[in-house]
């Protein structure tokens, strides 16, 4: 694939552009160093001593939520056709969820001083839930996060006009080299500074593409107005249809609390606050970040405009038509002047690493236990490497590595598949409703035992796919070719079924709830909402999946956890006289 080809003109990426990204870098490393200080202990690597201010927190949560797709992705929802501004109902639920996690969520994290959410969990549930739920982190990190790295550094490759890998590690060094400076404090600290670059490009990227338009800014609107662009609400009940008040309502809460709440690259900002209240304003204030989407939304209407009055070129129009993301890069490289381009890539630049840098923070935090314990000596003793601050350093390095390596992988899988991207990044989120799932669980005042998640985890997995993945074709040696989804909703329903009737000791109401949740797997597979106008079968949009995982988690966990039901004993035959 082709990322230089945007690149290829007379406009291109050039060094006074080189020199504000460069400019944002220095700044950025210098500002932050300063303001994170020198990290002496763990508590002050990981925790920043307990005594960051609550408003740099809420910048911080806002711009590791902001990713590269809020720039790439969010303009083409208002910019293709029939788009508008529907996409903020989804604000509704960021909203509810932010209040409940600093309302609910945060006290209970501050009942003790702990690290991560998983440390909750432990405590509540036991050690083991505390390596599952870490587990699924990692796993949903290492996916989500290099597929996510990949994506971003294909935006800075193709506006910049720098091989991929190059993209790729540059992003990733930056991120390492700010997390290992001063830890959590520096992520903190570069984060507010990078929340400041990302509102920056924002605007800008707006009032150019606005001041692009060869048209009164009234005629601008109303060209808008007439295609529908200005819609926010929709009120339809199709299911179908994933940009609904009902969805933002009923559905996206979900997801947006394990992001917020169980996610430890969110989460561990909490954790870093001087007390509670602290921590429940600055998540509940970082509401505000839904501005930088609105923003985007708007450009994509400004560039729908725009390329009325200037249309793709055939070159341009075929990369749109491959992939929409291309849509702002075509404008940058196209339209913006020498310098302001500097600008926007650096606010994807900043996108892109205030993402990075946190989850490499909470990858080094939430796996330096088993490290700190077996390698670690006192303050004073032993090689400099054995220190608990210099370990998590490490710790931090090796991860990054990692991440990179994944997006360096992304590549390899993006030439040969289609989709593929896509596919790691919904299979990393499929992790996302068991976290949630086993928190609901663990706030309960008498929490059941551990013994429901082996059961629980896997089938809230598994009915996520059945509701996701309906038509997986694949080629057998044979050259028969069969529904690959079909088959493992299939087989992993009879399989769970068949060790439910071995391993759950004849327990009745256990065994009922296995089978029930089976059979909703199998509906869920199965369930059409209506047909289109052309006869084909339509079905739940995936913001419906949200809700599947928590509550099939916590319902199978609740039960399944419970202590089994007394066997009845059998009655003495008596003796023949």
């Amino acid at each position: 694939m082709d990322v230089h080809l945007l690149a290829q003109t007379p406009v291109g990426f050039n060094w006074i552009d080189w020199g504000v990204v460069a400019g944002y870098l220095v700044l950025t490393t210098v500002l932050g160093a300063r303001l994170a200080g020198k990290q002496a202990t763990i508590r002050d690597f990981f925790l920043g001593g307990r005594k960051l201010p609550w408003w740099a927190v809420c910048g911080s949560t806002i711009a590791t939520e902001v990713s590269t797709a809020t720039f790439l992705v969010v303009p083409t929802l208002s910019f293709a056709a029939g788009g508008n501004l529907t996409y903020l109902q989804f604000a509704i639920g960021s909203i509810i969820a932010r209040v409940i996690v600093g309302l609910y969520f945060v006290p209970r994290f501050y009942e003790r001083e702990i690290y991560s959410p998983y440390d909750y969990v432990g405590n509540r549930l036991g050690r083991r839930v505390k390596t599952v739920t870490t587990g699924l982190f990692l796993i949903g990190a290492i996916l989500g996060q290099g597929a996510r790295l990949y994506t971003s550094a294909f935006a800075l490759a193709i506006v910049a006009d720098v091989p991929l890998s190059t993209a790729i590690w540059l992003m990733g060094g930056f991120s390492v080299l700010w997390a290992m400076i001063g830890g959590i404090t520096m992520v903190i600290w570069t984060d507010v500074i990078q929340f400041v670059i990302l509102m920056t490009g924002a605007a800008v990227a707006l009032g150019y593409a606005v001041l692009s338009i060869p048209a009164p800014l009234a005629d601008v609107v109303s060209m808008a107005s007439e295609a529908g662009k200005f819609q926010i609400l929709n009120l339809s009940t199709d299911l179908s249809v994933p940009y609904t008040l009902w969805a933002g309502l009923l559905a996206i809460p979900f997801t947006n609390l394990a992001a917020f709440g169980t996610d430890q690259v969110n989460a561990q900002r909490m954790f870093c606050c001087r007390n509670q209240g602290d921590a429940a304003k600055s998540m509940i204030v970082s509401s505000v970040g839904i501005s930088i989407a609105l923003i985007m939304l708007l450009v994509g209407i400004a560039l729908h405009a725009y390329f009325q009055y200037s249309p793709f070129t055939p070159e341009e129009a075929a990369r749109y038509n491959e992939k929409p993301t291309y849509l702002l890069p075509i404008f940058i490289v196209r339209a913006l002047p020498i310098g302001v381009r500097g600008i926007i890539v650096a606010a994807i630049f900043a996108a892109a690493v205030s993402t990075l840098e946190s989850v490499l923070a909470a990858l080094a935090q939430t796996t330096s236990e088993p490290f700190l314990k077996r390698f670690a000596k006192p303050r004073g003793r032993g090689a400099w490497w054995r220190g608990e601050v210099a370990i998590s350093k490490i710790l931090v390095l090796a991860w990054g590595v990692v991440l990179c390596g994944m997006a360096m992988l992304s590549i390899e899988m993006d030439k040969r598949y289609a989709n593929t991207i896509d596919f790691v990044l919904a299979l990393a989120s499929y992790t996302a409703g068991p976290l949630l799932g086993i928190f609901l669980l663990a706030f309960l005042p008498n929490p059941p035992s551990d013994r429901g998640l082996p059961w629980a985890v896997p089938l809230a997995v598994l009915a996520v796919f059945a509701m996701l993945q309906r038509d997986i074709p694949l080629t057998l040696p044979a050259g028969l070719t069969v529904n690959f989804a079909d088959w493992v909703v299939w087989m992993g329903c009879l399989i769970a079924l068949s060790l439910g009737l071995l391993r759950l000791h004849g327990d009745v109401r256990k065994v009922s709830a296995l089978t029930f949740a089976v059979i909703a797997i199998v509906g869920l597979h199965l369930w059409q909402v209506g047909v289109d106008d052309l006869g084909r079968p339509k079905y739940p949009a995936y913001p419906w999946s949200y809700p599947v995982g928590p509550l099939f988690t916590f319902g199978l966990g609740y039960v399944l956890g419970q202590a089994d039901a007394p066997r009845a004993k059998a009655t003495p035959r008596r003796k023949r006289a």
